[in-house]
C-alpha cells in the first residue's frame, strides 16, 4: 500500500470509529484539517507548540471560524488532534477521489481519466484558454492524472455540492488560474462567464420539471443549459446514454435544436464498461461546437494502455447529418454498410413497428414465484432456433385477470430484450394461458405486416444491425419496447409476404428433415462401428 493510501485509510478509520461516515461528513472533516493547516502555515505557526497540545490546537481552529465555514465539529479536542495529525499530510484531492469512489449511497461516479485526457488534448489542439468542468467532482481522477491545472488556462470547476466546492477551494487555493463556482447544470446558469471548452457527464435518467426546457431528460436539459456558456468558436463535449441518440418525440426535437444551435462536430461510442459500476449501458461522447463544421466525424473509441484511442472513424457531410432523424452511428459505422445503405435507399416503402403493431414487455417474475400453477411463462430459455419450446414452460400460480395484459396470443412475434443473444419466434397455438416474462418483448401486428415476415426481416443482416443500433446495454443486451417501436420494416404487399413466408417455412422444414436424416444415419453408423470393437 502506498504511503498516501495508508494516510487516507488511517483518517477514514478514525472517522468511522466516531460515526463520521457519510461522504460529505468524511470530506468535511478532511477539509477542516487542511484549512487549519493552511491557516497555521500562513501565520507561520505550523511548527509551534500548537502541534503537541490538543486543547490549544482545538481552540485555535474554533477561533478561526472554521465551525461557521464547515459546521460544528462532531467531537472533542482529542478527536480533532488525532484527525489533524492523521490527515495533515494527505493529498486532499486523492482523498476526495477515493472517498467519492467508495460512496455507495449517493451513487456518485468518478469518470475514467481517459475522458479528461482526451478533452485536455482537444483543448490544446484548438488553443483553448478558458475551460469549464461541469460537476467537477466526477472528473477528480482525470484532474489528478492530467495535472491540467498546471497549464496556462483559466479553469472553472462547477459543482452543486457545497462541501465539494469548499474542498476544491481549499485544495486549489494556491492556484490563481482556478475558479470554483457553485451551481447546478439542471437549471439555467448565469452566463457572466463564457468558455472555449466545456466537459460534462450529466446524471442519467432523471426527469426535469422545468417547462421552459425542450426536453425533460436530465442529459438533454443539462446540455441545453450549458450551451449558452459556450462562446463563439467553443466546443461542448457531453457524455450521453444511447437512448439520447435515437429516441423519437421530444428527444428527437431536442437533437435537431442542439445541432442547429451548435452543430455536432464528433460522435464517438465509448468502450463497454467504461463507467462501471455506475452504469453498464452504452455511452457516447458527443462534441457540439459554435463553429462552422465541414465534416462530422463518427467513430468508436477503444482502450489502449488506459488511453482512449479512436478506431473505425468515418466522416459525413453536415448536410447529410442534418437530415438524419437519429444519431445511431452504428448504422453508419457498421461493416455491413453497403447492405444497410441499400435497404435505406431502396424504393420499397418502409413502416415503423409502432404504426402497425402493439408492443409490450412481459411481467417481472421472481424465481420464488415459479411454482405449479395454471399460468405458463415464456422466458429466454424457451426459444431455440427460432421456435418456442412449449413443453419446457414453467408456471406460476396466479389469477388470470391479474396477468391478462401480459398474455401471448398465437401469431404474436416474441423477441428477447435481455441476455447475450437476440432471439425471435412466432408464437404457436398453445393450451392454456401463456404470459411473457420481463426478458421478452411481445409484438402483436394489427395490419400490413405478418409476424413471420417481420421475423424473417429482423433475423436478416439488415434487421440484426437495426436491432443492435437500438441497444442500450453493452455486453448484456438491453432493448426497450419504446425503442423497438422505432424499427423500420419494408412494407411489402401481403401476397408477396405470404409467398416469402411459405418458401421460408418450406425450406426450413426441408433443412430440418435433412439434419434429422443425417443424425439418424450417424447414430446407426456409430452403433455398427462400436459393435465391431468387441
Amino acid at each position: 500500500m502506498k504511503e498516501g493510501d495508508r494516510l487516507i485509510e488511517s483518517f477514514w478509520n478514525i472517522c468511522l470509529l466516531h460515526d463520521i461516515s457519510t461522504r460529505d461528513q468524511l470530506l468535511r472533516e478532511a477539509i477542516r484539517v487542511k484549512r487549519t493547516q493552511q491557516l497555521l502555515e500562513q501565520q507561520q505557526l505550523a511548527e509551534t507548540e500548537l502541534m503537541t497540545e490538543p486543547e490549544k490546537l482545538f481552540q485555535w481552529m474554533k477561533e478561526r471560524a472554521l465551525d461557521k465555514e464547515l459546521g460544528h465539529f462532531p467531537g472533542d479536542r482529542d478527536l480533532f488532534y488525532k484527525l489533524y495529525h492523521a490527515g495533515k499530510d494527505m493529498d486532499l484531492l486523492e482523498y476526495a477521489m477515493l472517498t467519492i469512489q467508495q460512496d455507495r449511497v449517493t451513487g456518485s461516479i468518478v469518470v475514467h481519466p481517459g475522458i479528461v485526457e482526451r478533452f485536455v488534448d482537444q483543448c490544446e489542439r484548438h488553443g483553448c484558454k478558458n475551460i469549464l468542468f461541469a460537476e467537477a467532482e466526477k472528473y477528480i481522477k482525470g484532474l489528478i492524472e492530467t495535472k491540467c491545472y498546471h497549464r496556462p488556462w483559466t479553469i472553472t470547476l462547477l459543482t452543486e455540492n457545497y462541501i465539494v466546492g469548499r474542498l476544491f477551494k481549499t485544495y486549489f487555493e494556491p492556484y490563481s488560474n482556478i475558479r470554483i463556482v457553485q451551481g447546478s447544470i439542471y437549471q439555467p446558469l448565469p452566463a457572466e462567464h463564457q468558455f472555449d471548452a466545456i466537459l460534462a457527464m450529466p446524471n442519467f435518467g432523471m426527469k426535469m420539471n422545468d417547462d421552459d426546457v425542450a426536453v425533460r431528460e436530465s442529459e438533454g436539459a443539462a446540455a441545453s443549459y450549458l450551451l449558452p456558456l459556450l462562446q463563439d468558436g467553443g466546443r461542448l463535449s457531453v457524455t450521453f446514454p444511447a437512448r439520447m441518440l435515437f429516441q423519437s418525440g421530444a428527444i428527437a426535437s431536442w437533437r435537431k435544436k442542439m445541432n442547429d444551435q451548435a452543430p455536432v462536430q464528433t460522435i464517438y461510442s465509448l468502450p463497454d464498461g467504461l463507467f462501471r459500476p455506475y452504469t453498464s449501458i452504452k455511452t457516447y461522447q458527443v462534441d457540439f461546437g459554435k463553429v462552422p463544421v465541414e465534416e462530422v466525424i463518427l467513430g468508436r473509441l477503444h482502450m489502449e494502455k488506459s488511453k482512449l484511442v479512436g478506431e473505425r472513424e468515418i466522416t459525413i457531410h453536415p448536410d447529410r447529418f442534418r437530415e438524419l432523424d437519429h444519431w445511431r452511428i452504428e448504422l453508419l459505422l457498421d461493416e455491413d454498410q453497403d447492405i444497410l445503405r441499400s435497404f435505406q435507399q431502396a424504393a420499397t416503402p418502409k413502416v415503423k413497428l409502432r404504426d402497425v403493431a402493439e408492443i409490450f414487455r412481459g411481467k417481472s417474475i421472481l424465481k420464488q414465484d415459479l411454482k405449479p400453477g395454471n399460468i405458463k411463462v415464456l422466458n429466454i430459455s424457451n426459444l431455440d432456433d427460432g421456435e418456442v419450446l412449449l413443453d419446457q414452460l414453467e408456471t406460476i400460480d396466479e389469477e388470470e385477470r391479474k396477468v391478462k395484459r401480459y398474455e401471448i396470443l398465437p401469431g404474436d412475434l416474441v423477441m428477447t430484450c435481455r441476455g447475450t443473444v437476440n432471439k425471435l419466434a412466432v408464437f404457436p397455438e398453445a393450451q392454456g394461458m401463456v404470459i411473457a416474462s420481463s426478458n421478452m418483448i411481445v409484438i402483436r401486428f394489427k395490419s400490413a405486416i405478418k409476424s413471420h415476415f417481420a421475423k424473417m426481416f429482423l433475423e436478416s443482416p439488415v434487421g440484426t444491425a437495426l436491432i443492435q443500433s437500438f441497444q442500450r446495454g453493452t455486453t448484456v443486451m438491453n432493448l426497450n419496447p419504446a425503442d423497438v417501436a422505432e424499427l423500420e420494416l419494408p412494407l411489402v404487399p401481403e401476397d408477396k409476404q405470404h409467398e416469402l413466408i411459405e418458401q421460408y417455412i418450406r425450406e426450413k422444414e426441408r433443412y430440418k428433415e435433412v439434419v434429422r436424416e443425417a443424425m439418424n444415419r450417424w447414430e446407426q453408423v456409430k452403433s455398427q462401428l462400436y459393435e465391431e470393437l468387441y
